[in-house]
């Protein structure tokens, strides 16, 4: 006998919403995902193929991060996007839209991919643990980053411009500045990595400088309305907990209102990148306890950043499935939600949500692979369609 599903297609969900310049025909949104499938930054055809397998009609995709500075990986910024033009423009041959993520790791990257030179930080830290995204595959150790000087400061941020007018050029609709999961924007934003004693460190206001001044550059070159920001206030992913999320972050998303960009995507408290649902939430908990985060347990939401975010759409991601991906945006708690692993093992994700279709599950062995001769493998090959049994219309 066949499964049972229950048509969503009316779900506020697959309505029509404008992101900047962009009149999206549904909120499902494809989210930036880490896949090694281009080396040298430099796209295969198999990328292409990857997007428009996942491209829909009024659909956002955003690329996985586009390294915008030297100081991340040795690549030709310029040349590399341009190569993104035939991505961009299949995707939008299929008409959808796409966002490219600016994305730059600090001290989450290793000497040995940055052509000898010492990664970059907010301070002097070690993420102590290893980097494996290196040439030739070998796990390799972390180091001590150095401590950004106000040039350096003043260089990374004319990377994001450059990156930013590259991109646009390059075919894609908008631009995504990372600033959460780790890297280097939230290595400022966080106490725990922020040890500076200058205009970029000490109070939160020091704190947001850098990721704003980012922000303003970029919009400056490129516009508002192709503009948008990703982080995540409850982000434990490659740092501790920041001990004032809250506080910290309402003055960041406060600050970024006044500024009119296309969107800001949030991490959900529940989702971490290392951990599973649950050790994560219980890591928290433990923390507030101990009174090292100035919260209580029934903070462990969105809400408090979503209410300063008057009229910038709130887009969601984090452990989002087929069940509870429908009710915030039906509540008007967020305005769209933005799918990672589902999209990865879904190409058809936006379709079986609407038809009510039972979701494939990933693979978490081929999410990341580096060998040519197995590119393709959890890549391009994730089957369109329910694949274990006939549905049944109700």
């Amino acid at each position: 006998m066949g499964s049972t599903y229950t048509s969503r297609k009316n779900s506020k969900l697959l309505s029509p919403i404008r992101l900047g310049q962009m009149n999206l025909g549904h909120r499902v949104i494809m989210s930036a995902m880490t896949r090694l499938r281009c080396p040298g930054s430099v796209p295969k055809p198999i990328v292409t193929e990857y997007y428009t397998q996942r491209a829909s009609k009024g659909g956002l995709l955003v690329t996985e991060g586009m390294h915008p500075s030297f100081m991340v990986e040795d690549t030709m910024m310029h040349l590399a996007c341009l190569h993104r033009k035939k991505v961009t423009d299949a995707v939008h041959a299929k008409g959808a839209f796409m966002a490219c993520q600016l994305w730059h790791v600090g001290r989450c990257a290793v000497s040995v991919s940055l052509g000898g030179r010492q990664p970059l930080s907010s301070s002097a830290t070690n993420l102590g643990y290893h980097n494996r995204n290196t040439p030739g595959g070998v796990a390799v150790p972390h180091e001590i980053a150095k401590a950004m000087t106000l040039q350096d400061i003043q260089d990374t941020i004319d990377d994001h411009v450059h990156a930013a007018k590259c991109a646009i050029e390059a075919g894609f609709d908008c631009v995504e500045i990372a600033s959460g999961n780790g890297y280097l924007l939230d290595q400022f934003l966080n106490s725990n990595t922020n040890l500076r004693t200058d205009n970029y460190g000490g109070n939160k206001e020091n704190r947001a400088r850098f990721t704003l001044e980012i922000l303003d550059a970029v919009i400056a070159a490129v516009g508002a309305s192709r503009v948008a920001l990703r982080t995540s206030p409850w982000g434990t992913v490659w740092l501790p907990l920041d001990p004032d999320p809250i506080a910290n972050w309402r003055y960041l998303l406060s600050e970024i209102e006044k500024r009119g960009i296309a969107y800001v995507c949030l991490t959900q408290p529940r989702a971490d990148l290392l951990l599973e649902e649950k050790t994560k939430i219980d890591n928290i908990f433990t923390a507030i306890k101990e009174g090292k985060v100035a919260a209580t347990v029934e903070d462990l939401h969105l809400r408090h950043f979503e209410e300063v975010l008057k009229t910038t759409p709130v887009l969601a991601n984090g452990n989002y499935d087929s069940e509870n991906c429908f009710d915030e945006v039906e509540k008007s708690e967020v305005d769209a939600i933005v799918f990672g692993r589902y999209f990865i093992s879904n190409p058809d994700l936006v379709e079986k949500l609407r038809l009510g279709k039972k979701l494939t599950k990933w693979n978490n062995a081929t999410v990341y692979i580096t060998s040519v001769a197995n590119e393709i493998e959890g890549y391009t090959d994730y089957p369109f369609g329910e694949v274990e049994e006939e549905i049944t219309v109700v």
